[in-house]
């Protein structure tokens, strides 16, 4: 997601300050490379606009701790639950920038007291309910409650995991052996996916044959230690038996162990979903 004007109103209330003055050098000086070595604030920050250009991978940047969001949202008043990880802060502060810095809007000509509204891709439909999908799929992957009616009867799945002992593949062809492969690999690495819900982590598309696809990547973790990340891609078809509501017939699964795992896992860096990424994105509702 590219940064707006709005948000680089609020990396400018965040970050240039005297308390994070260090954060703003320390981040121009990453995202240079260490070529520029700018002691400038204003300097620093369009150095980092301009070198990372999207929103959520700057405000993830190992520089920028949670404390520094949760204070930043508690100083504003703004909501900043205790339960949270530092995925929901950087939502939130996204949220409260896009509510609190709205840009205005001159019109040319005869000026109206009509209001526009600038529909930012985000807010697409085909994202919303991507991310709503994410969010019901994940939440009941995770909590074995995942069953044979959330898929249609002739899904199919494509599953690659990656370990340090080599590449295992399993492909399936029915309801029941997506759900007992997918259970399987969760059961048997102990893991626990961790969707990026943010823009930058979830987004539908749309194929060639107009059929709705959800992508989307995160990071696998087992008990308390964070050891892999993963990507996906899911088919889905309404079900007119089932209030019409959207369910996977086509997955595509890739799990991979790293030593040293990212904080938050984006689309923009994924392995396997680059293709996809570079379908139509329609801003109208789905049909």
């Amino acid at each position: 997601m590219m940064i707006s004007d709005s948000q680089k109103k609020g990396l400018r209330e965040l970050l240039l300050n005297d308390k994070n003055l260090t954060v703003l050098l320390q981040l121009a000086k990453g995202a240079t490379k260490n070529m520029c070595k700018t002691e400038d604030p204003e300097e620093a920050l369009r150095l980092i606009t301009t070198h990372i250009p999207d929103i959520y991978v700057l405000l993830s940047k190992r520089a920028i701790k949670k404390e520094l969001l949760f204070t930043y949202l508690s100083n504003r008043r703004a909501d900043a639950a205790t339960d949270f990880s530092k995925a929901d802060l950087i939502a939130k502060v996204i949220q409260y920038w896009k509510q609190e810095h709205k840009s205005s809007i001159e019109l040319s000509g005869d000026q109206t007291s009509s209001s526009l509204h600038i529909q930012s891709e985000e807010d697409y439909p085909i994202h919303t309910i991507a991310r709503k999908f994410g969010e019901w799929f994940f939440e009941r992957f995770n909590a074995d409650a995942l069953s044979l009616v959330d898929l249609w009867a002739d899904a199919a799945l494509h599953l690659t995991i990656i370990a340090s002992d080599g590449i295992n593949e399993w492909e399936c062809t029915t309801a029941a052996e997506v759900l007992s492969a997918l259970t399987s690999a969760k059961q048997q690495f102990d893991f626990y996916f961790n969707p990026n819900l943010t823009h930058a982590g979830i987004q539908g598309r749309m194929d060639s044959y107009g059929h709705f696809l959800v992508i989307c990547c995160g990071t696998l973790h087992s008990r308390d230690s964070c050891v892999g990340i993963f990507e996906c891609a899911f088919g889905l078809f309404r079900d007119p038996l089932a209030d019409n509501n959207w369910k996977p017939k086509k997955v595509k699964c890739f799990l991979k162990s790293e030593a040293q795992p990212p904080e938050l896992h984006y689309l923009c860096s994924s392995e396997t979903l680059q293709t996809a990424l570079e379908l139509s994105v329609p801003s109208d509702d789905l049909n």
